[in-house]
């Protein structure tokens, strides 16, 4: 039994599980803190024996947003910004709560979404356990059943069910080869081989195309519309050839990693040397405007990229909602395609951030849509969209609205 204050090291992952089963018979309420050497930390909050909340591992932000952008929720634009705000340093388990009180999600897809999260978090502990040949250590401190307020709002999720699928989840991967890469860390393409050497696959093509180096591999497959299974076993040959290698820290910050010892380990363990991705930053390419196409179906972006490319321009995509400012405030663009209807947020929302946003407002904004009634133009005018354009998109079309629109670019 478990009185106060807990600490066991060296254990295995199948002592934790033992360890999980004695809160829940005895109900206990606290938190189990679990740890990976060196440093790797999951924190599991209990009530009554039962899972409340779950924090921690090498991407906490980025599985509360992707599990909650998978629960399809409308969200009001000032709580998408609060969520999806890129300096994010912490779970936000009150705004779920806020959520729950505010009747914007109900507790059927609140407990899913902390299931979920859940799920990754015990797969995660499973594989890094593993690696660090078991050196595991858990700590619980017990706590008074209604010590916390947040606790009396959340849902009380049953453990065992959700063991049981993280334990299958982790045997799926791992059967079909995929042990030694783990789906926490951020996917960077190297400079190692070249593009061209993937034309002959398109698939695989557009699909490095999508990989930014701030995304991890749950989070790619996610913009792709596919589980992490199959997702990562069809770049599987480009991990093994070290075309595509994984990191523990996002590109953005790999040059100044968080934990250096986390990512020293972690390095080692699951990822070949991390290289920068190729870049459009050559003497050519910088004199061409910059575009942005923002739109969650890859083949609206192919069709894009085409006509760019062919007419000089450079283009990039974002596919994820949740990427979108972050992605066009550290790009700045020189013009921005914006398509009208996504997950999560929509056109309008995102015009209306943009043009809230100093360093893009001016930026122009034409609005994709398969949709071209009035309402929709009016609605586009008033958020601050440069332009309206349907769908499909044609050559002819587009260029036209970007020699419109784009002025002031070499």
């Amino acid at each position: 039994m478990v009185e106060g204050i807990e600490k066991s090291i060296g254990l295995s992952f199948k002592d934790l599980i033992i360890h999980l089963k004695d809160i829940k018979s005895h109900s206990f309420s606290g938190n189990l803190i679990v740890k990976v050497e060196p440093n790797l930390i999951w924190t599991f909050s209990f009530r009554l024996g039962r899972l409340g909340w779950v924090d921690g591992g090498i991407e906490p932000i980025g599985c509360w947003q992707r599990n909650l952008s998978l629960a399809k929720l409308d969200l009001p634009p000032e709580k998408l910004a609060e969520i999806n705000n890129p300096h994010k340093t912490s779970l936000d388990s009150h705004i779920l709560a806020e959520l729950l009180v505010a009747e914007l999600i109900d507790r059927s897809k609140c407990a899913d979404l902390v299931a979920g999260m859940t799920i990754e978090s015990l797969f995660d502990v499973i594989q890094f356990s593993q690696h660090s040949g078991n050196r595991l250590s858990y700590q619980f401190t017990q706590t008074g059943a209604g010590n916390s307020q947040l606790n009396l709002v959340l849902p009380l999720l049953e453990i065992e069910p959700i063991l049981t699928k993280s334990i299958q989840t982790w045997q799926e991967w791992s059967n079909v080869g995929l042990a030694a890469y783990a789906p926490s860390l951020f996917a960077i393409v190297s400079k190692s081989l070249e593009v061209s050497q993937l034309l002959n696959n398109s698939d695989l093509h557009h699909t490095v195309l999508a990989i930014d180096g701030n995304r991890s591999l749950r989070s790619l497959a996610v913009n792709n519309r596919q589980s992490v299974l199959n997702f990562t076993s069809t770049i599987l040959p480009l991990l093994r050839s070290g075309f595509i290698s994984l990191s523990p820290q996002p590109k953005s910050r790999v040059s100044k990693p968080n934990n250096p010892e986390i990512s020293n380990q972690l390095s080692g363990q699951f990822s070949e040397p991390i290289n920068n991705s190729p870049s459009l930053d050559n003497s050519s390419a910088k004199q061409a405007p910059l575009i942005a196409c923002i739109d969650d179906s890859i083949l609206i972006y192919q069709s894009l990229e085409r006509i760019l490319t062919e007419h000089g321009y450079r283009s990039y995509g974002v596919q994820d909602p949740l990427r979108i400012m972050p992605s066009l405030i550290r790009n700045k663009p020189d013009f921005i395609f914006l398509d009208l209807l996504m997950p999560i947020t929509n056109g309008y929302e995102v015009c209306e951030q943009i043009r809230k946003t100093p360093s893009l407002k001016h930026i122009p904004v034409v609005i994709l849509t398969g949709k071209d009634g009035l309402i929709d133009r009016m609605r586009s005018k008033m958020v601050g969209a440069t332009g309206f354009l349907g769908k499909p998109v044609d050559s002819e079309s587009v260029l036209k609205m970007i020699d419109k629109h784009l002025v002031g670019v070499p």
